[in-house]
């Protein structure tokens, strides 16, 4: 009797110590788990995805901004998958911002300026954080094309302008020697000739002045980036 207490004993301990041995093995640590494999916040730059840590933040600032200023500015710290190297993005000018496939306004929800606007678009930005699977910055590609083609028409009214001062310095100069080289009868006659050709050449030169002033202005107010956030 003695002995078979003992087999149902030992029989006891030894599914008991089975038992713990197994749930030990199989036990997963939650806690060390969510520290170690807890995704970090991504950004999709370009087509390439970077870990971005203050994810959050650079949309509630980018919402809360005036977004639509050629004055706005970005500079964000993204870091590499692979290689773990960090490296800055940089923009200067207004962005177009696209949230869950739709144009965000100008004045939306989440940039209200009004007496009690902060704590309105702060309720909203911190409810619109909680679903964001998704971040992506492009280029705007009609955007790139003008900003090319405008960029280039600079350059050509630029050279423009330079070859009309030349011209414009040759002629006084020349159009001065003939004065006084040329009897008093003639004068008259070349004043007037000399003074028609040097105010076209200052009628063009004000007209290319005006075109790249148009153009550069042009050339901030583009839209060069967009956000979209899903």
């Amino acid at each position: 009797m003695y002995f078979k207490f003992n087999s149902y004993l030992l029989f006891f301990l030894f599914m008991t110590l089975t038992t713990t041995e197994a749930q030990v093995g199989s036990k997963i640590d939650l806690e060390n788990v969510d520290v170690e494999t807890k995704a970090l916040p991504t950004i999709v730059l370009f087509g390439k995805e970077y870990t971005f840590r203050e994810r959050n933040k650079f949309i509630k600032d980018l919402l809360m901004s005036q977004f639509y200023l050629k004055g706005l500015t970005i500079s964000l710290d993204l870091e590499e998958f692979i290689t773990k190297r960090v490296f800055r993005f940089n923009h200067k000018g207004k962005v177009d911002i696209y949230l869950k496939r739709k144009k965000l306004p100008q004045n939306n929800k989440y940039n209200s300026f009004m007496l009690d606007g902060a704590a309105y678009s702060e309720l909203n930005i911190t409810r619109l954080v909680r679903t964001i699977q998704d971040v992506r910055i492009d280029s705007i590609q009609n955007g790139i094309k003008k900003r090319k083609k405008l960029l280039i028409e600079i350059t050509e009214l630029n050279n423009e302008i330079s070859d009309l001062e030349i011209s414009l310095d040759k002629y006084k100069n020349a159009y001065n020697d003939i004065i006084v080289s040329k009897k008093l009868s003639d004068k008259k006659y070349i004043q007037l000739q000399g003074l028609e050709k040097i105010s076209v050449i200052q009628k063009k030169y004000k007209t290319v002045k005006r075109k790249i002033a148009r153009n550069k202005r042009d050339l901030e107010n583009l839209i060069l980036l967009v956000v979209s956030i899903y």
